[in-house]
This record gives C-alpha cells, sequence and structure tokens, in this order.
C-alpha cells in the first residue's frame, strides 16, 4: 500500500508530467443529489491504495502525473465569479504541456472549463468540439431558476460560441421537455441515446465521429458523467438515471475516442461520495483516469 496520492505516477515537475489533474470540487449547481464536491478529496486519498497499473497489468510508471491541486471556491463569491476564477486558471493549464484531466463537481463546473478550452482551441486556430458523455442531454436554457444548473452546460457552450454541428451527447436516457423541442429545432446535434448503443454496439458510432473529427483542426474536450453508467455500476451519483450503459462499454467508448480522435482535456463529474457504496464510484471513476492515462502516453 502506498502513503502518497497517486503512488509511483506522481511527480512534483509539471514538465516531466504527462497527465495533470485539477480539482474542481463545487456542487452548488446540482439539483438533486449533492456531494460531488467531495469527489476530487476522496477520488486522491483512494488513490493512495491503487497501484499504478492498468486492469490488464501494464505498468504506468513511465506516465508521471502531476496534482495542481483544487480549484477552491473563496467565502462570499458567487457562482459567476467563482466560475471566472476557474476558467482563467484553467486557461493557463490548456497552454501546458501534460493533458488536462479536471475532477468535478457537479457537471456545471464543465461551462467555466469548456469556455476556457474554446478560448485555447480558438488561440491555436482550431475548432473547439464538445464530446458529452452523460445520461442526460445538459442543454436546458435554465433549469430550478438558474442558467448555470448541472443541467445547462452544454447550452451554456453554445452560447458561448461552440456550433451546434460540434456538440456531440453519448448515453443520453434522461430528458427534460425543453431539450426535446431544442433537439427538434437543431437536428445537427448528434445524440447518440443508451437505447441506441444497447442494440447496436458502440463501433458504428465511433467510426461516425472519427470519420467526422478525424482531422487534427478539431480539438475535442470529452465531458465524461459518471451517470452515464447504469446506476447498478456507479450508485454514487446525483442523480441516477436507469436502464444506462455498463461500466465495460462505457470505459471501451472513452478509451475508443482518446485513442483516435484529438482529444486535448478531459472532466470527469458528479462521482458524490456521500451517496456511495462502499466507494464503488470513486472506485470506478479512479480506475478510469488510469486506462485513459495508459491511452494517452501511447499516443
Amino acid at each position: 500500500m502506498g502513503n502518497t496520492i497517486f503512488r509511483d505516477l506522481l511527480t512534483d515537475n509539471i514538465q516531466d508530467a504527462k497527465v495533470c489533474i485539477v480539482g474542481v470540487p463545487y456542487d452548488k449547481n446540482a439539483s438533486i443529489g449533492k456531494g460531488a464536491s467531495l469527489a476530487p478529496e476522496v477520488m486522491r486519498e483512494l488513490s493512495k491504495d491503487f497501484p499504478p497499473l492498468t486492469r490488464d497489468g501494464i505498468l504506468l510508471k513511465d506516465f508521471p502525473l502531476y496534482d495542481h491541486g483544487d480549484i477552491v471556491e473563496k467565502d462570499g463569491e458567487n457562482c459567476e465569479e467563482y466560475f471566472q476564477r476557474v476558467q482563467e486558471k484553467m486557461m493557463d493549464i490548456y497552454k501546458g504541456k501534460a493533458f488536462p484531466f479536471i475532477l468535478g463537481g457537479d457537471h456545471s463546473i464543465a461551462i467555466p472549463t469548456e469556455r476556457a478550452f474554446f478560448e485555447y482551441a480558438k488561440s491555436l486556430g482550431k475548432e473547439p468540439v464538445i464530446i458529452h458523455i452523460d445520461a442526460h442531454p445538459d442543454i436546458c436554457d435554465e433549469y430550478h431558476g438558474t442558467k448555470y444548473s448541472h443541467a445547462c452546460p452544454n447550452k451554456r457552450a453554445i452560447d458561448y460560441g461552440y456550433k451546434t454541428e460540434n456538440i456531440t451527447l453519448i448515453g443520453i436516457r434522461g430528458f427534460e421537455e425543453q431539450e426535446i423541442v431544442y433537439f427538434a429545432k437543431h437536428p445537427e446535434i448528434k445524440v447518440y441515446t443508451a437505447t441506441y448503443l444497447q442494440e447496436n454496439g458502440y463501433e458504428t458510432m465511433i467510426n461516425e465521429l472519427v470519420k467526422k473529427y478525424a482531422d487534427d483542426k478539431y480539438m475535442i474536450y470529452l465531458s465524461y458523467d459518471i451517470d452515464a453508467n447504469d446506476p447498478s455500476y456507479a450508485p454514487g451519483t446525483g442523480t441516477p438515471e436507469a436502464f444506462g450503459l455498463t461500466s465495460l462499454m462505457t470505459l471501451k467508448i472513452i478509451l475508443s475516442i482518446v485513442e483516435k480522435l484529438n482529444v486535448k482535456a478531459m472532466d470527469l463529474v458528479e462521482i458524490s461520495p456521500k451517496l456511495d457504496c462502499n466507494d464503488i464510484t470513486s472506485w470506478l471513476g479512479l480506475k478510469t483516469i488510469f486506462e485513459v492515462i495508459k491511452v494517452l502516453g501511447e499516443k
């Protein structure tokens, strides 16, 4: 057992790092079950006992990881002010050479991280793309009286400048009526429902994504909400949605996207340790991070 976070993966020199972790421990925009603000701390603590190997026994010591720590909310700071600071910090992180892996937090933390990604991609002359793996579309204009809800990040991204045709949603099975209305007006937004993936597999979807985004002119932000997984695999989340994807299919989708496309940042959100059972969901998130690190290290 180890006594330091991320054990033999951790480096204190960011110039050596292949991956950098940054926590955004904020869950005030979660609509039902909260607790996702605890996820970065809990996952770091669990990582002390997590050997630096993949599920197939591949050693990851050659893929060093740097931990930026958390971007913590200040006393008296409102959501807009906090998100502005997150956006500014993430812009600096994106400019580094290490791959940014962002730990939420509820899904609203993607609002500032995706805004910073948009600005970064545009500064390089690239086209920013969001691939959103989730049980929910998160494309509400407003939810529970706020435009900063965790049900709104994709709509905020579009408002900020992302093209609707560059938003792809995967694993969806829980809709709001306003989202259905929006999709009817914007058929260019590709939605791969959980039902579609369960009936057809994921390979056709991956082929379609590669055909659309293989060109290096695209830079992809991959957003992973743990509730894309069926609650039987990931019970520790604030908005569990039945009839979801298996953890293995979800992992294969994520790894295929990271391997085949120009993914330049990824978040992992909506893990709520206080709603979990035996840390099942946090362990799932942690193991997923290690599998992603392996693919990134081989690119």
